[in-house]
Parts: structure tokens; C-alpha cells; sequence
């Protein structure tokens, strides 16, 4: 494995094919959030597939919890697909068929000489892509368990988020200093209509706006964000963004991803 690929120093942004053929990088997949990567053998190995499955029976909690989660193998997009679709994974599957991602990041299993997959490893990074855990499933006990992931990725939403201990906070602030949390050069900070900061994350919408200007509309009530105030502390900038208008007051009415059972509803 490349030395480089240690706990500290970012990841790199692979730029591959999912299974419908199209390109994605692991910044669009990840859109600023917790990833979870994992290079996985194939579909063909039995140790592979309950790894695999361990990871999809968390993939709710992970992606609602503002974090990401995606999967690299050897194979092609289509058997990927196939792959993907039978465990019922909820996230991205991409294929590194012409093993030029393994041999660039060095982490082929070059002792399988019939397959040539990847060494079964697992990488969690922040919200910047830096990784901040490795684990190397050769031996399937080298594979973090559910706890280990739940750990990690704890660690990072609270070094990132200051609303990690949110009464604290509110009772002394409201909201968190331009510099606190992720350390990036610009973050956007949302906050609800008397400045109780709620999520932070990486500003990547460009020039840094102009207050009272729009900048996205809220998932969950189609509200726009609109910038309240520019914080700066040093060289780091925080872009305050409260919602526009009032909320509809129907409390029964919910816009936001719900997850069901996949048996739909009866």
C-alpha cells in the first residue's frame, strides 16, 4: 500500500465508472461529508460478501447521519450492478476493471494471482477527504466492525461539528467561531432564526456570497437559505445562512428522504 495512504493526509479524489458507466469522484459521492470507502475483492468471494453485507445493514444510519459510503472493485460496471442490486446496497459501486487505481494506490492482492483484486481495505475519511482510519481485511477480523465505524465516524462529526454538544453551545454562543469545527478555508453555517448554529460543512459554492443573497433551498421545507452575516477569524471565513420566510405550520407534512422497508409499504 502507498505510504501516503495513512490516517492525516487526504485521499485521493478517484475519479471511476459506477454501474450505469458513468464517472464519478469520490468528492461528488462523499458532497462534502463523513465517507466510508471500500475496496472490495469481487463479488465472487463468500468472506467479501458478508463484509459487504455487514456495511449495507449500516448504510441507512451512515447516510442519514450526513455520511457517505461507497464501494471500489476490480469488476465491471455491469457485474457490479448485479452485485450491488443483490445485496440491496443503497450507495455507489465502482469498478476499477483496468486495475490502474490498484496499481497507483499499490494495494492489489498480489498473492491471488487468478483475480488480481484489491487487498480488502476500508478507509474513513472527514468531511476534506482526509482519512482518519485504515483497516486491512486480509484475515476477515481485520475488517472494522460496526462499533469501530460508529467510533470513527463519532470522532470526526464531533471535531467538525461544534452543535456536537449542542446545549452547550447555545447556552453560550449560539453559534460556534469562524474557525471552530472543519478546518477548511471557507464553511457555511446553518442556523435556525435566532442564530442557533445547527450544521456546518465545506463551502464549495464558489466566491464567498454577499449577505441577503440566496444561495440553496432546504430539502426538508423548500425554503431558500439566505445569507445572515460573514464571520471571519484569521484567514477562515464562515457564511451564516438562515432560512427565508416562514415555516408552512403543517407539522404532518415531511419532505425529506424517508427510508421504508424494502418491502415497500402495505
Amino acid at each position: 500500500m502507498r505510504a501516503d495512504l495513512v490516517p492525516g493526509n487526504p485521499f485521493p479524489d478517484l475519479a471511476l465508472p459506477e454501474t450505469t458507466g458513468r464517472e464519478l469522484t469520490l468528492s461528488r459521492i462523499a458532497a462534502g461529508q463523513p465517507l466510508v470507502l471500500l475496496f472490495v475483492r469481487g463479488w465472487w468471494c463468500p468472506k467479501e460478501q458478508i463484509r459487504v453485507r455487514n456495511v449495507v445493514a449500516m448504510q441507512d444510519e451512515i447516510q442519514r447521519e450526513y455520511g457517505a459510503l461507497a464501494a471500489v472493485t476490480v469488476d465491471e460496471p455491469y457485474v457490479n450492478g448485479a452485485f450491488r442490486a443483490g445485496i440491496g446496497a443503497d450507495f455507489p459501486f465502482l469498478s476499477d476493471a483496468a486495475r490502474a487505481v490498484a496499481r497507483e494506490l499499490d494495494i492489489l492482492e498480489v498473492t491471488d494471482e487468478k483475480h488480481r483484486p484489491f487487498l480488502p481495505l476500508t478507509f474513513v475519511c472527514d468531511s476534506r477527504l482526509v482519512i482518519r482510519g485504515v483497516w486491512n481485511g486480509f484475515w476477515f477480523w481485520g475488517n472494522p466492525t460496526p462499533g469501530e465505524l460508529r467510533r470513527t465516524l463519532r470522532e470526526i462529526t464531533r471535531d467538525e461539528q461544534p452543535s456536537y454538544d449542542p446545549v452547550s453551545l447555545w447556552a453560550e454562543s449560539g453559534s460556534g467561531a469562524p474557525d471552530a469545527g472543519i478546518e477548511a478555508p471557507v464553511v457555511w453555517v446553518r442556523e435556525d432564526s435566532s442564530g442557533h448554529e445547527l450544521q456546518r460543512g465545506v463551502w464549495g459554492g464558489g466566491e464567498v456570497p454577499a449577505v441577503g443573497e440566496r444561495t440553496t433551498r432546504s430539502k426538508v421545507d423548500g425554503r431558500w437559505w439566505r445569507v445572515e452575516e460573514i464571520r471571519r477569524a484569521g484567514d477562515r471565513v464562515a457564511i451564516h445562512l438562515r432560512k427565508e420566510g416562514e415555516p408552512d405550520g403543517d407539522p404532518h407534512l415531511v419532505r425529506h428522504r424517508m427510508t421504508v422497508p424494502r418491502g415497500g409499504l402495505t
